[in-house]
């Protein structure tokens, strides 16, 4: 299998981040955050098993982060939830395994090496589009909603490329550099050919999420989720009715 270019930075992922971020601001309270968002969808009908697929996992820190929250954690217990991650790194995945340790998660390197037969609740894909080419996305896009089961989502999280900040950071982290980033409303039009359109967005990351336990900082957070102001933004996706 060829290298690919984050197969060099696996193993020193976090280290890398951090450098890239302004002092005070941690990689891992944006994995947090992530996991905040994510765990209230999952949400399976009574006595269904939720499948659950990170498409572009990395190292599998939210797999970690999403375990601590009660939702899931309590349908991991009641074996009602199947975990699945994606990544074309094969460096990204050995280090995952190591990450995650005993959770039940069935990671792959390569989408037909997932479990037969595999569809999905929830396709989540966090900050992997920027780094497919842009004539490549439609592609992408496709395939994540032909991993959907009936009814499935399919969640995007990326950089907001209107914020000047956002910019400046994406400039400095050395994985990151020579990108194209993707807006909101070209994260839609990818979509929407394909039958699906926004149920839920928001632009995130006004502050950065550590900065949130400050006094008025989540009001302000939450006033200005509708306007392209924040570091980044997410956007789920649902089949149109």
């Amino acid at each position: 299998m060829a290298e690919q270019p984050f197969d060099r930075v696996a193993r020193d992922y976090e280290a890398i981040h951090e450098r890239s971020l302004p002092p005070g601001v941690h990689s891992e309270e944006f994995v947090r955050q992530k996991a905040e968002t994510l765990a209230p969808l999952f949400a399976p009908a009574a006595g269904a098993v939720f499948d659950y697929l990170d498409f572009g996992c990395g190292n599998g820190r939210l797999f970690a982060a999403l375990a601590r929250r009660p939702g899931p954690r309590a349908l991991l217990a009641a074996g009602r939830l199947r975990l699945c991650g994606y990544d074309p790194s094969a460096e990204s995945i050995a280090a995952a395994r190591e990450i995650v340790g005993p959770l039940p998660v069935a990671l792959a390197s390569r989408l037909e090496d997932l479990p037969p037969g595999a569809a999905f609740d929830l396709v989540v894909s966090c900050n992997v589009f920027h780094h497919i080419a842009p004539a490549a996305r439609p592609a992408a896009a496709a395939t994540l909603c032909g991993l959907l089961k009936p009814g499935g989502r399919v969640l995007l999280w990326e950089h907001n490329p209107l914020n000047p900040f956002t910019r400046l950071v994406v400039a400095a982290c050395p994985f990151d550099r020579g990108v194209s980033l993707l807006s909101l409303p070209s994260a839609c039009r990818l979509f929407s050919p394909r039958g699906f359109r926004p149920a839920a967005r928001a632009y995130v990351n006004v502050v950065p999420p550590g900065w949130l336990r400050l006094p008025g900082a989540a009001r302000l957070e939450r006033g200005l989720a509708r306007f392209p102001v924040g570091a980044q933004y997410w956007v789920l996706f649902a089949r149109d009715a």
